[in-house]
């Protein structure tokens, strides 16, 4: 009987396995696909709907793209707008999310009641609009880093994480033993929680890196303009290239692979900083949106 339960239950993992092999396969063939495509001959990428590997391996794409002036100030200005504002996100998120996860806190239930319904309503583009105006961020760096410094759902998950590890009776020792909120909160608090702090950090640095809806809105220099802007226009010219050339023209066969470089370039910094912090990224998560 044992036996049995043991080889019905290996067959049930094998089938398991199977299926998310084949459902991981489907999920990651098209970025394998777009990869692919970007190092492909632009006239082999019409020829190949499937494509397996790069056929008539060439870098005249990226060659275009990375030549192009504009790109690397919006890689520049991106990186700024990223780790300025990711690091404005995590501090004001983590000082907030700390008051909040304190009992004796007073009006904390108050606080809490209007944060969360941020989730549902909101004051609108216009009004957001007319705050930046009236702080006087209009056409400058500081309207992407510092309009959206403080996530709702971010805020919750990272209460919720140092509401349910960091107890009471850790506060208490540390009392004893003379320590203020603030010596606390950086020699005790922080260190316990890295795993949360990997979590926010990566989420709003894939939305700062992200981001081209409100440069669009706040930015009128092109200097300030981050990298999704640059991309966004060289796509939208790309495209009307297409529209307006016959497909054998060598210049709208390489705009062809060109849409699928300007996708790697785009996502590539994200892929490379995503292993960093994936140790971190499911135990924040998980422990950070359940309470016990």
């Amino acid at each position: 009987m044992i036996e049995r339960a043991k080889s019905g239950r290996n067959g049930a993992d094998i089938a398991i396995y199977a299926v998310l092999a084949v459902a991981s396969l489907v999920f990651l063939y098209p970025f394998y696909y777009i990869i692919s495509a970007s190092f492909s001959d632009p006239a082999s990428v019409i020829e190949n709907p499937l494509l397996l590997y790069p056929v008539k391996f060439t870098l005249t794409a990226y060659k275009l793209l990375l030549s192009t002036s504009k790109i690397w100030l919006g890689y520049y200005n991106s990186i700024i707008y990223t780790v300025c504002g990711t690091a404005l996100n995590v501090t004001v998120t983590l000082l907030a999310a700390y008051a909040l996860s304190r009992q004796e806190l007073a009006g904390r239930r108050v606080v809490l009641f209007f944060i969360v319904i941020t989730l549902f309503f909101n004051g609108g583009m216009i009004p957001t609009y007319l705050v930046v105006k009236t702080l006087g961020m209009l056409d400058t760096r500081w309207a992407l880093i510092v309009s959206g410094a403080v996530t709702t759902w971010n805020l919750l998950i990272t209460r919720t994480f140092l509401e349910t590890n960091i107890p009471q009776e850790l506060r208490d020792a540390a009392e004893v033993d003379g320590a203020g909120e603030f010596t606390f909160f950086t020699k005790i608090a922080l260190p316990l929680s890295r795993p949360i702090i990997a979590v926010i950090a990566l989420f709003y640095g894939s939305g700062h890196w992200n981001a081209y809806f409100n440069a669009l809105i706040y930015i009128r220099q092109r200097d300030l303009y981050p990298l999704q802007v640059f991309l966004r226009e060289m796509l939208i010219l790309d495209q009307n290239t297409d529209m307006m050339g016959d497909v054998t023209d060598e210049r709208v066969l390489v705009a062809l692979t060109l849409k699928f470089a300007i996708m790697v370039v785009a996502i590539a910094p994200l892929l490379l900083v995503f292993p960093f912090v994936q140790r971190f990224f499911v135990k924040g998560v998980l422990i950070g949106a359940l309470k016990e």
